[in-house]
Order: structure tokens, then sequence, then C-alpha cells
């Protein structure tokens, strides 16, 4: 009975994906399932549309930026709050941790109107901002587990033998939680890619990423071209989980 509940929970989870992809490959000139006829037409013309890869690159660009901050900033936040006094630790995680707590539409309302009244709103500064503020608690708590499992007696033992706190944290420590950071940059790289709420409110002229064009596409045309664009970003953020799962699995972060 139990497995049977995975597997039914499990199908639930994966049919909309099939669904997608399966329809990004049908003949006809409109979304349809099950596929009619099989054609990969749809692929040529998804990165045939200007309007998709412009988004692509933008995404790319600004989840490569926004992944670099948040892996630097947020390992070194992580490490901050396991080095303060117990009493600290608590409020600078639910500090630091705090974007998880705020619905998407209220945390993108807020950023909407700080940006604004910037003159950031529209602009790839602004949104590489909002990423960074919505992806970094991601790389925060997975360092902060690669942190907590690390054994404090090699830290003493490093600095028993003479090396300062900087050679310390960037030949001990830094080497020990490895796998943890590249988790929460994989995290944070997924998370800032296919961001589209927050990023809907923050979008002008001149800043458009891929799921907000794909979000203003399927509101005018039914074409598969937007299942064409939607199961590649299925199959690229699998593939980067899969990165992720081999480069950690089997590792012990202690």
């Amino acid at each position: 009975m139990f497995w049977t509940a995975v597997a039914l929970i499990g199908l639930f989870a994966v049919a909309p994906l099939v669904v997608v992809a399966a329809s990004a490959v049908t003949s006809t000139g409109y979304l349809v399932f099950p596929p009619q006829g099989f054609s990969l037409e749809w692929f040529a013309k998804a990165f045939d549309n200007s309007s998709f890869v412009g988004g692509l690159v933008t995404s790319l660009m600004l989840g490569i930026a926004a992944t670099i901050i948040c892996v630097v900033t947020g390992t070194l936040a992580a490490y901050a709050i396991v080095r303060m006094p117990n009493r600290f630790t608590a409020m600078l995680e639910q500090v630091f941790l705090s974007p998880l707590m705020l619905p998407a539409i209220v945390l993108g309302l807020g950023l909407m109107i700080v940006l604004s009244l910037s003159g950031w709103r529209g602009y790839f500064e602004g949104g590489l901002l909002a990423h960074v503020i919505v992806a970094s608690p991601f790389v925060i708590r997975s360092v902060l587990a690669g942190l907590r499992q690390l054994d404090g007696r090699m830290i003493e033992a490093a600095q028993s033998l003479g090396a300062g706190p900087a050679r310390t944290f960037f030949r001990v420590v830094l080497p020990s939680i490895a796998p943890s950071i590249v988790s929460g940059a994989i995290f944070a790289f997924v998370i800032s890619f296919d961001e589209a709420v927050v990023t809907l409110l923050l979008v002008g002229p001149q800043f458009e990423t891929l799921p907000v064009t794909i979000f203003t596409h399927v509101q005018y045309s039914n074409d598969p071209s937007v299942a064409a664009i939607s199961t590649v970003i299925v199959l690229f953020c699998a593939l980067l989980v899969g990165v992720m799962t081999k480069f950690t699995g089997g590792k012990d972060d202690r």
C-alpha cells in the first residue's frame, strides 16, 4: 500500500512533464495531447524565435552572475553563522533565510517598489539583485549543513600548527565543504534560471528572462514551440540536478 501511494505521487509529479514533452513533438500547429504525428520542427522554430533566444541568453547570464554572488556571499554568511556565539546563531540564520518565508508575490512586490524608487526596475542590475536575494538562502542552507558536519578539531589542529584564520578557511574549511558549496550553487542557478513570479514584476524593455518570455508567449499563441523550449528547460535542469547528485553522492561531508 505504501509503495503504491509513493508510485502514484511520483506519477502525479511527472505526468505534467510527460504531457509537455509529448506535446512538443506533435506535427500539428497547435498544442494537443496525445500528439498527432511526430515532428521535431517545433524545437527548431523555438530556437529561431528571437524572443526565446534573447530570454534564454538573459536567463543564463543572470543565473551565472547570481550563482557566483550567492556562492561567495552565502558561504561567508554561513561560516559567520556557525562561528558566532550561540545566542546570535538563530537570529542570523532567520535573517538570512527570511526570503524563504515570504510568498513570492509579496517578495516580488516589495522588490518592485524598492527597485522602482532606485531606478533599477526593468534593468539587468535590478533583476540580479532580486535573484541574489531569492537564491542565496539555498546556498546558505546547503553550506550550513556541510559546516555543521565539519569536525571542529580539524580547524583547531590547523590553528595549533600556526595557520591563521584566512589560511584555515581556504586550506581546511573550503575543501571539506566543497560538495555542499557545489550543491548550493546548482540549486541557486536552477532557482534563478526558473524564477518567474518575482521576475515578472521587475521586467522591462531592456530586461526579460526566458520564463517571463514563455509566460507572455502563451497568452497570445498556443503553438507547440513553447512546449519545445519548456522541454529543453526541464532537461537542462534535470541534467544539473544529476550533476549535483553525481558530485555529492557517496561523499562524506564530515
